[in-house]
């Protein structure tokens, strides 16, 4: 053994001779001396470390928990929206005009209790006596935050006493579509428009709904002018829902919808051919206010029975089929007499006995989907009821990994590691990193912690294994500290590239704009960290502690008789488990090596032309799409809340009531800022005033009522609806004559224009003072906004022509229209206009779009960063070109192969989609960089022995990894969360693709055109490498490379030392005296 070697062993448990420890001084290097004393203090001192991390985590935990407040995943969409971009800037800003501290809100929910409706049916409202000091503030949809008690009072319908229903009470609550509702389809027939289907429906919603007592406590009864929680009356005093059944019946003048008769659906098909073509045109309308409707056959306009057929009961498609006489109806929606907005425990109650969990049937009806506005408030509660098959995936991969290690307490200490990991990551990202919002994306990050802490524990393992039994045969007493030093010295490498590239992509989705992503990347990615330092720290000193045990257990740390304590317990188990850890070597070493080796060619070729496929499917076609509905996926597609969502929101003409015409709105005064936390959606930031901006000045005035009148000429503007221009309106009313004492000279009877900057300025209070100036859209106030009687910003607005839309290239058309056309106007405008800005200010719409974009170019970005990180780091590691090539070649391949497997589920890149795609990069480098660098540290120059070593080496460890993250995916398949479900799929798909990717693809390449000797190989700066001649060093460098396990040179056929390094072959300088006092210090230290 060589004498540096034996000092870098460190002393052994015995007793040392003379000799021994002289030969030990004679040479050493200052790097290996500090990371053997790094090993001695974990393999002689290991209780005290292991208390010493054990409390520092605790401590940690204690102090993130205690200090800070503990998430909150109540509001699942909280946090996706973008932040910082143009259009969030100007959104932001007049936001903030509007709403001052109003907190956040979700860009990504339409609210379906009352707010749509407003800003779709009220449009732009006359100037009403109101104040210009009016606040809104706490506006929220949250159906929690309604005061228990309070009901809204019964809108009735114009001619409601007067219709010709016959007794048929309906609750005819405005609009229908804020009650809650049930979609019911075909189960034993073709259609639904049948009086057996019809009658189905509503014995279904008699004998299931309407006898549970909620139902009863929340309904709309009859001759109520308010809603009353103390009522305690019996069923049959709420109306009748919104149904097809009962429409019907009151059509045909039936007692009830139980009477119908095949004449009666008859004779309303006759009646729904006949007013079809009135209600395509547009002249049969609900309210039927219009002298063309009125005009109308009576049978078309009765109590609007038949326009609620067309347009709230049936789908769209259904007029074409009556008119081609096959009322074929594939589906209907019952309308409950119950408001959704203000019943929300009584349909949480409804929902859970009646609905979840069930699939509802009755005779020749299904119930297939369910809006009840509980969808968000629902997650919250199976977010947590799902952390089980969480649980189930960490209890699998615990076993897993006392499969491989054997011994129950590596395993439940690698558990340990994971928590602690994720603790101190929580306590870094709340105490350290100060960020407030911890978003409930950030589960994610648990899982993967699972499978890295899984794959450093058997890689870890594995090496501690071949270290220690390469050292028994060359040493006659046991070297622990040896041990831990030979481990760490090559599990640390290959641990910390993976781990460094994985946190590294995480980090790289920083770049978001969008906050929840931003969050999760900067929780996962210190989880990842935190797991690495444990690994180098918490793990060498469990498995120290267990080798102890085991010595204390099985025998003397003697290497000649530890095998024979072995088997003195435990024999059977182990006996097992050691005879499939050799099935698994011999797999691995013969089979799986030589399917590689023989096929080498095909597989390049195949997983090259996947690689290639991959990226067609991600860039041409069908491409990964960006999100096409604004309502937030949080369950399985097969539920009901989700079907409704997905499937039959789109059916239904009365969901079209809420897309109305987009406005244009161009702002003056304000600065476009979004000054708050963009790492906290409730810091929405405070208005600043544009101080250039002055409308008094005369050429001001002048070009903006001339702006007004350009903008209703351009395409993007209806020129024939309602539009708003203050300066207009001010020039109106000063013109007029002074014929009250609203406005009193000089602020009536004028003819000139533009007003003298101080007309301008008292005219102007004293308007709107007067006379409310300003509009409202909406949620929405537009017009001038004055501060202590100055003007201090301004709003003009009008029509678009585009509708409201979730398709991204119709809402980007928009936008360039819009934005570049008014761009162009504050380039000619004067000094004090020229800071105005154009923004649409629909409650998601361009949020939503602003999203899309950020999603568009964000993921892209994060993915290119993480892949030139992962070069970076593959290439610094290895130091040669061509295994970093080929690294990379191949985690790009799995990268897009990936990514294109789930293009063909249908996968689209929404919030949670964009987090998990960001850990596909570094998911994907672990198995290829644990082979490189396995390939690169071979004791070998030819390609094939080192693919053969890598394959030896590492293989199995790595195959367990895969193994037990894609099991741990599988555990979550069952869950009803969908985050769980794409999690899973994502670590099944991401498991299976990389490993056969670094297996098949990456081995073929290192052993067809793999790098032999010193090829392609970087050297060291002069001022990192040992002492003695670089020609010595590299000479070494062909044989061994830092140290790996001894075995044989192929080529020399000689035995190679497992400490044999670079700097062996150099000639080393003998050391001080005060050297070899520290070393004598050290190792009397250690004994």
């Amino acid at each position: 053994m060589d004498t540096t070697d034996n000092l870098m062993d460190g002393p052994s448990e015995g007793t040392s001779s003379p000799d021994h420890k002289a030969s030990n001084q004679g040479q050493v290097t200052h790097r290996n001396l500090l990371g053997y004393r790094y090993s001695c203090l974990l393999a002689y001192y290991p209780i005290p470390v292991f208390c010493l991390l054990l409390g520092g985590t605790v401590l940690c935990g204690v102090i993130a928990t205690a200090l800070y407040d503990l998430p909150d995943f109540s509001d699942p969409i909280k946090g996706f929206q973008a932040r910082g971009t143009k259009i969030s800037r100007r959104m932001f800003s007049y936001r903030n005009l509007n709403f001052p501290d109003s907190g956040a809100f979700r860009p990504l929910q339409r609210p379906n209790r009352g707010d749509i409706m407003r800003d779709a049916k009220q449009g732009f409202q006359a100037p009403q006596a109101v104040t210009q000091d009016i606040a809104y503030s706490n506006i929220t949809m949250n159906a929690r935050t309604v005061p228990s008690g309070v009901r809204p009072e019964l809108i009735f319908l114009p001619g409601g006493d007067e219709d010709t229903t016959q007794g048929a009470e309906f609750c005819k609550l405005y609009p229908l579509s804020t009650s809650a509702r049930m979609v019911l389809v075909p189960s034993k027939t073709k259609t639904l428009f049948s009086s057996e289907a019809m009658k189905s429906i509503c014995s279904m919603e008699n004998e299931v709904v309407r006898q549970h007592p909620s139902f009863t406590k929340a309904c709309c009864r009859n001759s109520m002018s308010q809603f009353n929680d103390t009522f305690d009356g019996e069923q049959d005093d709420c109306t009748l829902s919104w149904s097809l059944g009962n429409v019907v019946a009151a059509l045909n003048n039936r007692e009830s919808c139980d009477n119908i008769q095949t004449e009666d659906v008859e004779n309303t098909g006759q009646i729904l051919q006949d007013c079809a073509p009135y209600y395509e045109s547009g002249s049969l309308t609900e309210l039927c206010e219009t002298p063309q409707c009125q005009a109308l056959p009576s049978k078309c306009i009765q109590g609007g029975l038949v326009y609620k057929i067309f347009h709230f009961l049936t789908p769209s498609s259904f007029v074409e089929e009556i008119k081609q006489g096959t009322f074929q109806l594939s589906s209907t929606i019952v309308f409950l007499p119950i408001e959704m907005l203000y019943s929300f425990d009584e349909l949480w109650d409804l929902y859970k006995d009646v609905f979840e969990n069930k699939v509802i049937t009755y005779d020749k009806t299904k119930v297939a989907a369910l809006e009840l506005g509980l969808k968000y408030d629902l997650f919250a509660s199976y977010l947590q009821a799902d952390t089980l098959y969480l649980g189930l995936s960490a209890i699998l991969v615990v076993i897993i990994i006392n499969l491989y290690v054997r011994s129950p307490f590596i395993t439940a200490m690698t558990l340990l590691n994971m928590i602690m990991s994720l603790t101190l990551a929580y306590f870094a990202y709340k105490a350290l990193f100060q960020l407030p919002f911890f978003p409930f994306v950030n589960i994610a990050a648990a899982v993967l912690v699972i499978g890295i802490g899984a794959d450093d524990t058997f890689v870890f393992v594995d090496i501690w294994k071949k270290a220690r039994q390469d050292i028994a045969k060359k040493e006659p007493i046991y070297n622990r500290a040896a041990v831990v030093h030979e481990t760490l010295k090559h599990a640390s490498v290959t641990m910390f590239v993976t781990s460094f590239t994985t946190a590294s992509a995480l980090y790289a989705s920083a770049v978001s704009s969008i906050t929840a992503v931003k969050c999760f990347a900067i929780f996962a990615g210190t989880a990842i960290v935190a797991n690495f330092i444990f690994t180098v720290t918490w793990l060498p000193v469990v498995v120290v502690l267990n080798d102890i045990c085991s010595t204390i257990l099985f025998g003397q740390a003697s290497n000649k008789d530890t095998e024979s304590g072995k088997k003195q317990r435990w024999h059977h188990l182990r006996t097992c488990c050691s005879s499939l850890s050799r099935f698994l070597n011999k797999v691995f070493t013969v089979h799986i090596q030589t399917l590689i080796f023989n096929l080498r060619i095909v597989w390049i070729l195949l997983f090259l032309g996947l690689a290639i496929g991959g990226v067609f499917l991600v860039f041409v076609s069908p491409k990964l799409q960006l999100p096409s509905q604004s309502d937030f996926q949080v369950f399985r597609s097969s539920h009901q809340f989700e079907k409704y969502s997905s499937d039959f929101k789109k059916k239904y003409s009365f969901e079209d009531d809420r897309v109305d015409l987009l406005p244009y709105t161009a702002t003056w005064g304000l600065q476009a800022l979004d000054n708050g936390n963009h790492w906290d959606p409730e810091s929405t930031g405070k208005v600043k005033y544009d101080d250039q901006f002055d409308l008094s000045h005369t050429e001001s005035q002048e070009w903006l009522y001339n702006f007004c009148d350009r903008m209703r000429n351009q395409s993007f503007v209806n020129a024939g609806d309602q539009s708003y221009c203050f300066i207009e309106n001010l020039k109106t009313t000063l013109h007029s004559p002074c014929t009250d004492e609203t406005l009193l000279p000089p602020c009536c009877g004028r003819q000139d224009f533009p007003f003298p900057p101080d007309i301008f300025n008292n005219c102007a209070v004293l308007f709107c003072n007067a006379t409310n100036c300003m509009s409202q859209h909406g949620l929405y106030r537009f017009g001038p906004w004055f501060d202590n009687g100055r003007l201090v910003a301004i709003s003009v607005v009008a029509t678009s022509t585009y509708k409201l839309s979730l398709d991204y290239n119709l809402m980007d058309a928009y936008w360039n229209a819009a934005n570049t056309w008014t761009e162009d106007q504050m380039q000619t405008a004067p000094a004090g206009m020229s800071g105005g800005w154009f923004i649409s200010h629909s409650l998601i719409q361009f949020n939503f779009y602003d999203l899309q974009g950020s999603l568009a170019t964000g993921a892209p970005a994060a993915m290119g960063i993480s892949l030139g990180l992962a070069a970076a780091v593959l290439l610094l590691t290895t130091r040669n070109i061509l295994i970093s090539l080929y690294a990379m070649v191949s985690i790009s391949g799995a990268v897009f192969v990936t990514i294109g497997s789930l293009v063909l589920l249908g996968w689209q890149l929404n919030i949670f989609e964009s987090a998990i795609l960001s850990l596909a990069v570094g998911l994907s480098v672990d198995f290829t960089i644990h082979y490189g660098v396995g390939y690169r540290l071979a004791p070998f120059k030819d390609n094939r022995g080192r693919t053969e070593f890598s394959i030896e080496t590492l293989a199995p460890a790595i195959t367990v990894a895969a193994i037990s993250t894609f099991a741990a995916g599988a555990m979550m398949m069952p869950a009803t969360v969908v985050t769980y479900v794409q999690l899973g799929t994502f670590l099944m798909l991401v498991m299976t693709i990389s490993w056969s990717y670094a297996t098949f693809f990456f081995l073929a390449l290192c052993r067809t055109i793999g790098p032999r000797g010193n090829i392609a190989q970087i050297p060291l700066p002069k001022c990192m490498q040992c002492n003695g001649s670089s020609a010595d060093s590299n000479k070494s460098q062909d044989r061994i490379e830092n140290g790996h396990v001894a075995t044989v040179d192929r080529e020399q056929n000689e035995p190679l030392n497992v400490k044999e390094s670079k700097c062996n072959a150099a000639k080393v300088t003998e050391l001080s005296d005060d050297d070899l006092q520290k070393l004598s210090k050290l190792e009397s230290t250690c004994v």
